[in-house]
């Protein structure tokens, strides 16, 4: 690798070779790199301060025009164009710049050259059908022919519109072009229909490289191929004619078998039900996650998000994003309930727009994060409006049709089941968790624990395990591990359990059974889960394989004991016990520190002292 030059001179863009130039907001060239002064043979002077059609007056109409709109709207673009010249065709991506444009430029290899822009399909850069026939004329054979047809196109530009329809085919297009090998031959047949020759007679290989490019595409809907292929061999001496309708023919057995599992869109609502494996999910988040994530692919949006409100303030509960899209903000956290939430809420109806930035209810913060288009449907429980659906299109402007808004509706009224069940499952899971805690209580009446440590230490448990990133069914467990962690003390005989001095050594061996009687006693409790009874089991093992009752070690432990174990030692320092008085916060936090690595979990201990932190932090203010 050649070092980079500490030339004050030499830009970053000087070591691409790709032709780069940078333009202002008003159009004008403000600087070219090395490569591109190279290619266009000019020197710095004859073209900075010029405006691209001045300076580059070989450059397109319609690579003008594209360059001028995504100079207005500041969004990135990318197209295919013909390079005058380079007799080629090139790729040219624009990318927003303080107000301007960074426009790199690269020449595609295949087909360079040969044709003038006349052959080449305008959307896909692959060959017309005019061009491909005359190339026939003069192609070798034997050829492998492929067709290939996108699958439900016409439900594509239903649910996205046009502008999503021609984004589509053109993603396919090329992610095909890219898959097959050099020499190959690529022609748009039809709106929807691409023929492919390659050179011999190996149906598989060609097979293959379709089926490879085809795994990373998105699917018209879930569970079907983004596109259906035929394949034959064009022999010498044959027409092509007769290869074409063989190709056609196992084309047209394998659309006819689509066509008996996934009927198209007639029916909209089974459509947008998403599949089957709504009806057999049993957990609400599962349901509510499982409709984002299709909701998000099947309508081409970039993130989409249930907002649960709270008289005027809200939060998000689940959210799902394409790749590359702008994060949310974190679930749970508390906003004000703004914007286009708040009117689709107080009218109660689905609102929308395709062009966010221009409305008056537009967040100037959403704008800067580039959100072009939205919906927004409420979601009701009991005739009020307890959440709503949000969904958001970033960096460029997406068409909202009926469709769109009749799928985003139908998903609501699903969510509306979900949500409500999830309320009930909370209220269900509140009242055992009261329980759990009633029951932690008389234990530490009973015991000589001071007054609220159960309490405390799953409190702090549930935050050391959110910094640590525990999901909220874990979260759960842990909370209720929590509180029956000392549930064996129940076995255990008041002259041990309240014994003020030191314990004998017999003494000590059943103050230890506490935890194998508590994990018994609460493994006959039915719909504890495993993690809840590893919690009561193993919350005195130690780090370093040297606690009870089993000597586990290291990762061994389970999680949740690991990060309870910390909380419970943690309060117990703390607190005032008849055989002891309470430490400081700053003497207990160092005996945690000095035991990272031998009694407890050092990843564990790490984020509890980043916790405590914040907690002091947040005391302080």
């Amino acid at each position: 690798m050649v070092a980079e030059s500490s030339s004050s001179d030499v830009h970053p863009f000087d070591w691409v070779d790709d032709i780069i130039y940078i333009i202002d907001e008003a159009g004008r060239l403000t600087f070219a790199n090395t490569f591109a002064l190279n290619a266009w043979n000019k020197h710095p002077h004859e073209l900075l301060g010029l405006t691209f059609e001045e300076a580059l007056p070989q450059i397109t109409q319609e690579a003008q025009r594209a360059i001028r709109t995504a100079l207005s709207l500041q969004q990135r673009t990318e197209f295919d164009t013909y390079g005058v010249r380079h007799q080629g065709w090139i790729n040219v991506t624009l990318y927003p710049h303080r107000g301007g444009l960074i426009v790199q430029a690269k020449r595609l290899p295949r087909y360079a050259g040969t044709s003038t822009p006349a052959d080449f399909d305008a959307l896909t850069g692959c060959l017309t059908r005019t061009a491909f026939h005359q190339a026939l004329l003069t192609i070798d054979v034997p050829q492998v022919l492929a067709i290939v047809d996108l699958n439900r196109l016409k439900d594509v530009n239903t649910l996205r519109g046009h502008s999503g329809g021609d984004a589509h085919i053109r993603m396919v297009a090329r992610a095909v072009q890219e898959a097959l090998p050099e020499g190959a031959l690529m022609c748009r047949w039809g709106g929807d229909e691409f023929v492919i020759l390659t050179s011999g007679q190996g149906q598989e290989e060609l097979s293959v490289l379709l089926e490879h490019a085809q795994s990373a595409l998105p699917a018209p809907c879930p569970g079907l191929t983004t596109y259906s292929v035929g394949l034959a061999v064009w022999e010498a001496g044959t027409l092509f004619e007769r290869a074409f309708a063989l190709a056609d023919e196992g084309l047209q057995r394998h659309k006819a078998q689509l066509d008996e599992c996934f009927p198209g869109l007639a029916d909209l609502q089974t459509f947008v039900t998403f599949s089957q494996r709504l009806e057999v999910l049993r957990d609400p988040d599962d349901i509510i996650q499982h409709a984002l994530d299709n909701l998000l692919f099947l309508l081409d949006f970039d993130q989409t998000c249930c907002f649960q409100l709270e008289e005027d303030q809200g939060f998000i509960s689940h959210q799902a994003l394409r790749p590359g899209a702008p994060p949310l903000p974190p679930t749970g956290l508390r906003m004000p309930v703004t914007g286009f939430v708040s009117k689709a809420q107080h009218s109660r109806t689905t609102v929308w727009t395709t062009d966010y930035p221009s409305e008056a209810e537009r967040s100037y913060q959403r704008v800067a994060e580039g959100v072009k288009s939205v919906i927004v449907t409420p979601i009701f429980s009991q005739g009020q409006v307890i959440a709503t659906l949000v969904l958001r299109s970033m960096h460029r402007w997406q068409t909202i049709n009926p469709h769109m808004i009749k799928a985003v509706e139908l998903t609501a009224l699903r969510l509306e089941h979900a949500l409500e069940l999830r309320r009930a499952v909370g209220a269900v899971q509140a009242t055992l968790e009261a329980g759990m805690l009633t029951l932690g209580l008389a234990l530490e009446a009973r015991d000589s624990e001071t007054h609220g440590h159960t309490l405390r230490t799953a409190t702090m448990a549930e935050r050391l395990g959110e910094a640590l990133g525990l999901s909220a069914r874990d979260l759960s467990d842990l909370r209720q591990g929590a509180y029956l962690h000392d549930l064996g003390k129940l076995s255990v005989p008041d002259a041990v359990l309240r014994k003020p001095g030191k314990l004998t050594p017999e003494e000590w061996t059943v103050m230890q059974r506490h935890v194998t009687d508590g994990y018994d006693i609460a493994n006959r409790i039915p719909d504890l889960s495993p993690a809840i009874l590893s919690v009561i089991r193993s919350h005195h093992e130690r780090w370093n394989g040297t606690g009870y009752p089993e000597g586990l070690a290291g990762t061994d432990i389970p999680l949740g004991a690991r990060i309870f174990a910390v909380c419970d030692v943690y309060d117990a320092l703390i607190s005032d016990r008849p055989y002891k008085k309470a430490w400081s916060h700053e003497d207990a936090t160092l005996e945690i520190v000095r035991q990272s690595g031998q009694q407890f979990d050092p990843d564990v201990v790490r984020v509890f002292l980043d916790v405590m932190g914040q907690a002091g932090d947040a005391e302080a203010s």
